[in-house]
């Protein structure tokens, strides 16, 4: 029986992946993101096709569900996702094999939960990696769990695969498969040759990046802005420095791509659904915006980017 594992390349995607792969052993393994999403389901052909913490936007999703629902006619499909639905949507709409959705818990949790019984116990392990690398892990299950485990060690490994992967080296999907297995095997991140090097170098350039965005950050309304840093893997982190050098609530990093806009967004100590509000804007610009309310990303056509800050610090100024 042939099993596609479709996931996303972060540590809770790479963390499902593994935990996924570990209940079915034979997986091919390959990476997505939510742009890409429903291109990448058209070309998957498998009995069994497990998707890890992809979520669904609001411009592609209702043409997502009807192949999902296609897909589900002839293969088993099963969806483990913590993303918040774009409005309009409920969880009834997805009729597949099996959809796992909760909020405020990660996809690595998720998908461990559900197979638990079925992998060594010890995977435990990976489902707290991706719970702490999403900022998932203050559940009643995670931190029960992290109880038992010295949790220096379990940060350590989560920063070891973080930051490892900022590199070039494992940027790549084919590192990232390479590090899934590993995990499966039951061998942690720092045993991955060459990813704890990797991480301390990215912890270098990390601090690196501070004083290049202080220098060259500006403030565009209610929202810190750094544009096309010259290292592509340190999107997050820029954000919200930018939004810490401005003084702003919200953090931009901005790149321009050669047919589109990517746009990563982060908050400092604010109620501000970020999903919610890269969805709005992204959709005025004509483009596809979403993700977590911490952490979110829009990717919107060229040419439209002054209408699309407009618009958002028109919504920030509506939630005051």
């Amino acid at each position: 029986m042939k099993t596609v594992i479709l996931s996303h390349a972060d540590c809770d995607g790479i963390c499902s992946a593994a935990i996924a792969k570990s209940k079915f052993r034979e997986a091919e393994i390959f990476f997505t993101k939510p742009v890409s999403f429903y291109h990448d389901l058209v070309s998957t052909d498998a009995d069994r096709i497990v998707i890890c913490d992809i979520a669904l936007t609001k411009s592609h999703a209702r043409d997502i569900i009807a192949l999902l629902e296609e897909k589900s006619g002839r293969s088993e499909v099963l969806y483990f996702d913590h993303h918040q639905l774009p409005l309009g949507l409920q969880e009834s709409d997805i009729r597949i094999t099996r959809y796992i959705h909760r909020m405020n818990v990660s996809a690595s949790e998720l998908i461990y939960r559900h197979y638990m019984n079925d992998i060594p116990a010890e995977r435990i392990w990976i489902a707290l990696y991706g719970a702490i690398g999403d900022y998932e892990d203050d559940t009643p299950f995670a931190q029960e769990r992290i109880a038992n485990w010295d949790r220096r060690a379990l940060f350590f490994e989560v920063s070891t695969l973080i930051l490892g992967i900022k590199n070039r080296e494992f940027d790549t999907y084919d590192a990232k498969r390479d590090i899934v297995k590993t995990m499966a095997r039951g061998k942690n991140p720092s045993d991955v040759p060459g990813l704890v090097k990797s991480a301390k170098v990215a912890v270098t350039r990390e601090f690196e990046l501070y004083d290049f965005v202080k220098e060259h950050a500006r403030k565009h309304g209610g929202v810190g802005i750094i544009a096309n840093m010259p290292r592509f893997g340190f999107r997050g982190p820029a954000a919200l420095f930018a939004a810490t050098v401005t003084d702003s609530v919200v953090g931009m990093c901005i790149y321009d791509r050669r047919k589109h806009i990517d746009i990563t967004t982060r908050k400092r100590n604010s109620d501000i659904a970020l999903n919610r509000l890269m969805e709005a804007a992204a959709e005025h610009a004509g483009g596809s915006g979403g993700g977590h309310s911490e952490a979110a990303g829009a990717r919107i056509p060229k040419g439209t980017l002054d209408g699309f800050m407009k618009k958002v610090n028109e919504l920030l100024r509506e939630t005051g």
